[in-house]
């Protein structure tokens, strides 16, 4: 996926005070901790992403920025919790991805919305195509794609990520854009086979 990566530090600011009133307010949702242990893992977390661009890390990055940077805040609010005391998080982010590559179960998944047993070699072209699809889809539709697809979040978390109204307006986002998706199938699939 094609992500813009602020490599100065103007930039970097300018993404975290962006995402910084997005994230605590999923945080806050998700886990229970107090606002100074948040403005820390805030921090903390700011630093790591700092660390792994100056690193080179995300060159391959599969997902958004945004969503990168919201696993490092889960992982180090998970941390911190663990440090405090030993408590299960409200959030289970254990199929959260961390992957540079698309898992085939879920192309999978979005797969059989659109076809039915073909033969392998056709399969693995439409495969293909599933992918090519969602890497030149708006920014919104990956986001919802990859979240609910991916990352097995739902559509109440989705809409906190991201900024939508509510699960029903992620619902009807994820409703259009799997029509685009359809469309965009069906018509490369013709095209290739007609």
């Amino acid at each position: 996926m094609a992500n813009h990566i602020p490599l100065q530090h103007q930039e970097l600011n300018h993404f975290l005070a962006e995402e910084k009133g997005k994230v605590l307010t999923y945080l806050r949702k998700k886990f229970s901790i107090s606002d100074d242990d948040l403005d820390d893992i805030f921090q903390e977390s700011s630093m790591a992403l700092f660390l792994n661009i100056r690193d080179g890390r995300l060159a391959n990055l599969t997902s958004t920025l945004s969503t990168y940077f919201l696993r490092i805040c889960i992982n180090q609010t998970l941390k911190s919790i663990g440090k405090q005391q030993k408590v299960v998080p409200l959030f289970d982010d254990s199929t959260i991805t961390n992957k540079d590559e698309f898992r085939s179960d879920k192309i999978d998944e979005l797969y059989r919305l659109c076809t039915k047993d073909e033969d392998a070699e056709r399969v693995a072209q439409s495969e293909r195509i599933v992918q090519n699809i969602i890497e030149v889809m708006p920014d919104t539709c990956k986001n919802i794609f990859k979240g609910y697809y991916w990352d097995n979040f739902t559509t109440s978390t989705i809409a906190d990520m991201f900024g939508f109204a509510n699960a029903n307006s992620v619902k009807t986002q994820k409703y259009k854009c799997l029509q685009k998706f359809r469309n965009r199938y069906n018509e490369l699939m013709n095209k290739n086979h007609g």
